[in-house]
């Protein structure tokens, strides 16, 4: 229980820090300005103008999620780290898993918040544009959230041995490895059968692809977009196992990034 005392006492203390930094009011003005700019772009488009609002705005929630979970989010541990207040914390009964997990939370708490005052605007911008805002569309916000969720435990897994540029290069990798490894393993058996490679390269590019499916989180799973604004159902217990991939994930970049900030001396 004391654990979880300091765990909560962190994440809150981070989520105090966070709402007054700079970058992250950048992020929310941007993400909702283009959130209304969505509304310009329905009007000219040749598309349905509620399939453009939708598919838009739910493309700036996620991406916005992602800057806020780079820019904001690899900073916690460097900003403690440089300004040697990290040691302040550790001299206490605290243990450095309890500090990367209070991050976490901290800036989930965040990325919720964001993403719950980019869906009330959301929800009241369809409301306004008759573009039948239904409860379908929350599903998608959900497994965005799931998504962010997993961002923001790779960021502090990268904060926790690298520097800030490092750190966010290779979140942004894992991030477009996460959404492109799923087409590129399809792409590559498609070439298989359709003869298009040598037998060597095809099995080489194939393991590659293989791995690379494996091993980094397949975030393609939680951009459901085109079923949400069309209104297609998704498969039966499509949520529930994404969120417990999500949380599988989660559980394995804590416990490297806490291992990792473990060994680290900061004497």
């Amino acid at each position: 229980m004391q654990t979880l005392k300091y765990i909560a006492i962190i994440a809150h203390n981070t989520f105090r820090e966070s709402i007054r930094d700079k970058i992250l009011y950048n992020i929310v003005f941007l993400a909702i300005a283009l959130t209304l700019f969505s509304i310009v772009l329905g009007e000219w488009s040749v598309f349905d103008r509620a399939y453009v609002i939708k598919s838009t705005t739910l493309s700036v929630m996620s991406l916005s999620g992602l800057l806020i979970s780079i820019f904001v989010g690899i900073s916690l541990v460097q900003k403690e780290i440089q300004r040697r207040t990290v040691l302040t914390l550790l001299s206490k009964p605290i243990s450095r898993v309890t500090f990367i997990v209070g991050k976490y939370f901290g800036l989930l708490a965040v990325v919720a918040v964001h993403l719950t005052l980019l869906t009330v605007i959301y929800y009241l911008m369809l409301f306004v544009m008759n573009a039948e805002p239904t409860a379908s569309l929350l599903l998608a916000i959900y497994l965005i959230f799931c998504e962010m969720a997993v961002v923001i435990a790779v960021a502090l897994l990268f904060s926790s041995f690298s520097s800030t540029i490092l750190s966010a290069l290779f979140t942004l990798g894992v991030y477009f490895a996460g959404h492109l490894s799923n087409e590129l393993l399809e792409q590559v058996r498609f070439a298989s059968r359709m003869g298009e490679m040598g037998d060597a390269s095809t099995a080489l590019f194939e393991k590659a692809a293989v791995v690379i499916h494996a091993i980094f989180p397949g975030l393609y799973r939680y951009n459901v977009t085109s079923y949400v604004v069309h209104g297609l159902a998704l498969p039966d217990m499509y949520l529930f196992w994404n969120t417990v991939y999500a949380l599988g994930y989660v559980g394995v970049f804590l416990a490297i990034a806490s291992w990792w900030f473990s060994r680290r001396d900061f004497l």
